[in-house]
Parts: structure tokens; sequence; C-alpha cells
């Protein structure tokens, strides 16, 4: 029996001091990065039970009925007589979707590719993670007990290059930039992992996986190291359907080498080169390949199989296809994720967003020019596989989009109607029924924006069970600021036309001071050559 992860034993080829995992919720701040704080995952895992989702349609009179006959259209089309239906979602492996069932019931052992820390995170990185950190919300909500696991690459080329490049350590430059990465995720309102493990922490492990593979006659030994032969896994290429390369593909990692048995191969353990860092073992003095850091961390975390694993499309060849390859090379078992689930990228003028590509806005550059809450709503109101085009216009749509909700919230009267209380649940219903459909957030808000239209034509004002509606969504989605005290657009546009009025009069001090009374009450505005522009902080 696999021992529990408090329970492990530590190889000598784990560094002193440096636990499994780190916790999001840890009771006193961390230490150095290199060094935190350790938790369990089986008590990640047991962190307070969620609320279990209660979303069947509720008893709505004949005339709310009728009055959502639209929101009807929108519900999910395998809903019938009244009755809920399960959550299901498309499964890359199978291509098809599915109804979503756990290893073990009630539980979810959630991994996503996680960063390599050598450079500050772009929005195309906030896409991905925003949209995980939803599908972690909607399973919590729906009463799952989730341990939600992202990697940390602080050992690869890349960080050395660029370590190489400003002339400093490896280990601080990683650092480093795992620090921005986590505040970054924090100021875009994702706070659903619970495990952040780094590789250097599980050197160990990744060596004990490679001599597995070794012995399974998986792996052979050239004079850089030991690499993976393809030839030996007969199912590679089953989760894209291919074994060759595409425009696509992330591949910023090739490992070249005129010995290699196939062209694909790739390295498991890179034998020790001057000027970069090593660990010695079993292996000899190297240090891990990039695709072994992810199975290794997982098996130590989940076990040789878990429930979902995620990340951006572009990571499905090679990069998934070579964890699928090691880790049920290695245990015997398959698959190695029973679901697999995959964004779209975030464009800019037709091509993906890449550090390589150099079209990248970073998110902390991002966040200076708009609200963490529109940014959200951007990734959000697109479904997880589509790619998503970042424009001007996309966030200026997303905005409207926002102002919409929140004025609409303010309409929200003290007392409900037996039509308004159930003309709600039933936008209510939709909203559900539309995320339990492969987490399809457009139908899910196109069903409260179909809510909203019918209720401002409705000569019934919305009432608590509108907010209480408002409040699920927004636990959820994190896109809307719904307050009491909010200023209204109109008065906020009354106050931006005085001070354009005052800047024409060259009347600064007075410009000054309006912007200043919009600062005090959350309001950040930004003037731009098509005109100014403004949003809540």
């Amino acid at each position: 029996m696999r021992a529990r992860l408090d329970e492990r034993p530590r190889t000598a080829h784990r560094r002193v001091g440096t636990p499994l995992l780190e916790s999001r919720n840890s009771s006193r701040p961390p230490q150095c990065p290199g060094h935190p704080e350790g938790v369990p995952a089986s008590q990640a895992a047991s962190r307070g039970a969620r609320r279990r989702l209660r979303h069947g349609p509720g008893a709505a009179s004949c005339s709310a009925r009728q009055s959502s006959a639209r929101l009807d259209r929108l519900r999910h089309p395998h809903q019938q007589g009244g009755q809920a239906v399960a959550l299901t979602l498309y499964n890359t492996l199978t291509n098809v979707k599915e109804a979503f069932t756990t290893r073990n019931a009630g539980v979810v052992e959630m991994f996503v590719c996680g960063p390599t820390v050598y450079d500050l995170s772009h929005v195309g990185h906030a896409k991905t993670y925003t949209q995980f950190d939803l599908v972690a919300r909607y399973l919590r909500r729906s009463g799952y007990r989730v341990t939600y696991a992202q990697n940390i690459t602080d050992v690869d080329d890349k960080i050395i290059r660029r370590a190489q490049e400003i002339e400093t350590d490896p280990r601080e430059l990683a650092t480093k930039y795992e620090q921005q990465y986590r505040d970054d995720m924090t100021a875009l309102g994702n706070t659903s992992v619970d495990v952040y493990a780094r590789a250097h922490d599980h050197i160990g492990d990744i060596i004990e996986q490679v001599q597995q593979l070794i012995a399974r006659g998986h792996a052979y030994q050239l004079d850089d190291g030991w690499y993976f032969d393809l030839a030996s896994f007969g199912e590679y290429g089953k989760l894209s359907g291919r074994t060759d390369v595409q425009p696509e593909d992330s591949l910023s990692r090739i490992d070249e080498h005129a010995g290699k048995r196939n062209p694909g191969d790739f390295a498991l353990w890179k034998a020790r080169k001057p000027g970069e860092p090593y660990w010695d073992g079993a292996l000899g003095e190297g240090r891990p390949g990039w695709h072994i850091e992810d199975t290794a961390i997982t098996n130590a975390l989940f076990g040789p199989q878990y429930d979902l694993h995620g990340g951006a499309v572009d990571l499905i060849f090679p990069h998934h296809e070579a964890e699928i390859a090691q880790m049920e090379s290695a245990s015997g078992a398959a698959p190695l994720a029973r679901y697999w689930m995959h964004t779209g990228l975030l464009r800019v003028d037709g091509s993906k967003m890449s550090k390589s590509l150099g079209n990248f806005t970073t998110i902390r550059d991002a966040l200076v020019h708009t609200d963490y809450r529109t940014l959200r709503y951007v990734f959000l109101s697109q479904h997880y596989r589509s790619s998503t085009d970042y424009t001007a216009e996309t966030i200026a749509q997303a905005q409207a989009a926002r102002r919409r909700v929140e004025n609409f919230a303010r309409t929200i009267t003290t007392a409900d109607t037996t039509e308004s209380a159930g003309r709600a649940q039933d936008a209510r219903t939709a909203f559900f029924t539309r995320l339990d459909d492969d987490f399809d957030t457009p139908g899910a808000l196109a069903a409260l924006f179909e809510y909203i239209r019918e209720t401002n034509r409705s000569t019934t004002a919305p009432g608590p069970a509108a907010s209480r509606f408002l409040d699920e969504v927004n636990a959820l989605l994190d896109t809307f600021e719904i307050t009491a005290d909010q200023e209204t657009d109109s008065t906020i546009d009354a106050a931006l036309q005085r001070r354009e009025q005052h800047r024409r009069n060259k009347e600064y001090a007075a410009a000054d001071a309006i912007r200043d009374e919009l600062a005090a009450k959350g309001i950040t505005i930004e003037d731009t050559p098509e005109g100014t522009r403004w949003w809540r902080t």
C-alpha cells in the first residue's frame, strides 16, 4: 500500500529541510520559498466539506414560468422532466463529453501544469489559471472535496539560461519569479490552489521514477543523461491522436542528441554540465528533464492515478503525451488521469500570446489599465476550450457587461413577489445547468442576461431572490462588484463631464479634485487619445 504523504520516507537524494509540498492555507507566512512550511496532501484534501450543490427547479408560479419561456431554451439539452443532471465535461482523452465520476466518491484530485518561473507571467497564463480556478470553485460548490495542485517548475533550461544572461543564481531567479507569479494569482482572485509543489522539492521522487523506468526497460543512457524510449510505449499519441509535431505545440524544450533511438525521445535526467545546478544520486550528478517533474510530483501527491489533469491546449503534445508515457510505463496502471481538460489559447493579432513571440502583456501591466474583475470576465465569458482574442475591444465589452449586471443589482428591492421569486429561481436553474454542461460559462451568462432582460421588461421589481442568485453567481465568477453604496454609472459619467470641462478651461486643480474624489470611491480613470476610460477597482 502506498504510504500517506505525511508518512512517506524521505529519500537520501532529497535536500535537507525541503518538504514535499506547500499549502496556501499555512497558519503563518512561508519562509524563504525554497524552504516552506509543509502541509500533507491528506490535510489539504480534507479542508472543510463544501456546501452540496442544490439547484433543482423551484415551484414557480404559472406567470413566472410564462415570463421565463426564453430561459427554458437555455437549459441543459439533456435535462428532462425538471430533473437535474450530473456534471459532464469534455475529455480530451476520449474526445467526447462524459459524465463526471471520480475514483473516490465525493473527492477530486486535480492537477494543472503550473508555470516555469523565469520571468513575469502574462495574461495568457492568466486565462488558463482563471478558468481552472472556476473549475475548482464549481467542483467545491457541487459538494466535492477538492485537492487542487499545481507544480512550480523551478529547475529548467529556461531558468538556467536567463540566470546566465543576467548573471544571477538560478535558484534566486526562480524564487523571485515564483513569488511574483503567486502575487499575480492573488491579484487576479485565483485562490483555489491548495498545493504548490516545486520541482526541486521532489528530486528524490524524480530519481525514483527514472529508476523504475530503467528497470522496466523504458529508458536508456547516453553520454548526456537518461532518455525515455518512445518505442517501448505502444500507446504514445493516444491523447493527441498523433506522434508528429505541429506549429501550435509547445516545443521550447527539444532534447537533441544524435544517438537517440527515436526522434521524439526526451530527456528524463540530464547529466551535470559546468555552471548548472545539479543533484547527486543513483543516476549520477545531474538534474531532471522537464516532463518527469510533473509525474513525479503527482505520484507523490496522489499516487499513479488521479481524477483530473488540466493545462493549456498547446501542452497536449508533446508534454502531456510524455507524462502519460512516463507514468503509465513506470506504474503499469492506466489511465494516469481519468479526465483531461485543456484551455484554448489567448491570441493577439491571430497568434497565440507567448514570451517566445514577444507579443505578450504581463499580468501586472494589464492590471495597471483595468481591474481584475474585468480581466476575469474577459476569460470566463468565453468557453474554456475556445481561443480568446485579447484586445481593447474585448476589455471594453467586458466592462460594459459588468456594468449591466452591477446596475441591475442596484434595482433590487427588499421584497419578493411570487412572480419575481419564481423568475429568479428559473434563471438560477438555467445558469447552473449550463455550468453542469462542460462548464459552459457563455451559456450560463446568457441565462443571466436573459433574466435581467426579462426582469427589466416586467412590472415586478426583483427582490431578495435576485440578490441571492447574484451572490451565488459572483461567488463562482468573482467578476462583478455588487455593493449597496456604489456610485451609479450616470453619476460617474456626469463627474467625468465636469472634469473634462475643467480641463478644457485649464482649471487643472478642479479637474484633479474630481479625479481624487472618484479614486476615493474606488473609481480609476485613464485619459487616452480615444477619450477618458473608467473602471471600478
